[in-house]
C-alpha cells in the first residue's frame, strides 16, 4: 500500500501561538512536515524553524517556492493581506480566527480565495475536540429554547496574548468568534443581535436564531480570575444541559486539525470550517459592533 507524502506547509509568524501550537502541530505530522517559518522578526522565525528541523524563509513570498499550504500565526490585518498573496500564489490556506480586523478585508479575502479555487480551514480550534463535537451534536437534538453563554478571560491583561490588537479591539474580535460559533452550532444560525457595553471591557449580547431561538451572551477579556470561565447553557421548556467548554480545553485539538486539514486538501474541497465560515463570524462581529453602537 502506498501513502502519500506529508504535506508541506510554511508557517508565518513565530509568536506565542506559532511556538505553542502551529510550530509543533505542523511538524509532529505525519499528514504533514513544518517545511519553513517566516515572521516579520527574522530572529525568532530563525528559532522556532531550528526547534522544528524547518527552513527559515528570507523573505515571505520564499515559502511559495517549496509549500502547498500556509499556516497564519499573526494579527489579523497582517493575515488578511498575507494571505491573498498566498491564495493568489495557488497555496492552501490555514487561517487563524478573526479572518481580518474588518468585514471588507474579510470579504476581500474571501472573494480572493474562491477566484484561486485554494482550499481553506479555519481554525477554531474548539470544534477540533471530541467533546465540543459531541456536545454540538446533542444539542442539536435538545430542541432549545434559549441559551447562555459565558467567556470570562484575562487573556488582555498580561501574559503572551495581550497583544497590541486584542486590547485595541477587544473580546469581539477575539473571544466572540468561538462563541458565535458555538451558539449557532448549538441553536442555528444568528439572524439579529441587540446588545450594549464595550468590547475592551464587557459586552453583553442577545442573539435571535432561525427557529426562534433567542441566545444570551457575556465576553471579557479583562477579568483577572484564577481560571477562565467558558460555559454554555441550554434550555428547552423541561431540561437544562451545561457545557464546560474551559474544561474541554485539556482535550488536544491539533491531531484532529491537522488531519482534517490535510484531508480537505487532498479531496480538493475545503469543509465546512472555511473563509466562508470565517466571513460569517466576522459579519457577526460587524453586527454586534453595530448593535452595541
Amino acid at each position: 500500500m502506498t501513502t502519500s507524502p506529508p504535506l508541506a506547509v510554511g508557517l508565518v509568524g513565530a509568536g506565542p501561538w506559532a511556538r505553542k501550537a502551529y510550530g509543533p502541530m505542523l511538524a509532529a505530522g505525519p499528514e504533514t512536515c513544518l517545511a519553513a517559518v517566516w515572521a516579520r522578526r527574522p530572529e525568532a522565525a530563525r528559532a522556532l524553524a531550528v526547534e522544528h528541523n524547518a527552513q527559515v524563509a528570507t523573505r515571505y513570498e520564499d515559502l511559495f517556492e517549496n509549500c502547498d499550504a500556509i499556516a497564519f500565526a499573526v494579527p489579523p490585518d497582517v493575515q488578511a493581506r498575507l494571505a491573498i498573496q498566498a491564495a493568489r500564489a495557488g497555496k492552501h490556506l490555514m487561517l487563524d480566527k478573526p479572518l481580518a480586523l474588518t468585514h471588507d478585508d474579510a470579504l476581500r479575502l474571501t472573494e480572493v480565495v474562491d477566484e484561486a479555487g485554494v482550499v481553506t480551514q479555519l481554525m477554531l480550534t474548539q470544534r477540533f475536540r471530541p467533546s465540543v463535537r459531541a456536545f454540538i451534536e446533542s444539542a442539536r437534538t435538545f430542541d432549545a429554547i434559549g441559551a447562555r453563554l459565558l467567556f470570562l478571560s484575562g487573556a488582555f491583561v498580561r501574559g503572551p496574548y495581550a497583544t497590541p490588537w486584542r486590547k485595541q479591539h477587544g473580546a469581539l474580535h477575539d473571544l466572540g468568534p468561538h462563541a458565535f460559533d458555538l451558539l449557532e452550532g448549538a441553536l442555528g444560525r444568528i439572524t439579529r443581535i441587540h446588545g450594549c457595553g464595550d468590547p475592551r471591557r464587557w459586552v453583553a449580547l442577545d442573539c435571535e436564531h432561525e427557529g426562534g431561538a433567542v441566545s444570551s451572551l457575556a465576553l471579557t477579556g479583562i477579568m483577572e480570575l484564577p481560571a477562565s470561565v467558558f460555559r454554555v447553557e441550554l434550555y428547552d421548556r423541561e431540561r437544562t444541559r451545561e457545557f464546560d467548554v474551559y474544561a474541554a480545553g485539556a482535550e488536544e485539538p491539533w491531531p484532529a486539525a491537522r488531519r482534517a486539514f490535510v484531508e480537505a486538501v487532498r479531496a480538493g474541497r475545503s469543509s465546512d470550517l472555511d473563509v466562508h465560515r470565517g466571513l460569517h463570524l466576522q459579519e457577526l462581529i460587524a453586527s454586534a459592533l453595530h448593535a452595541l453602537a
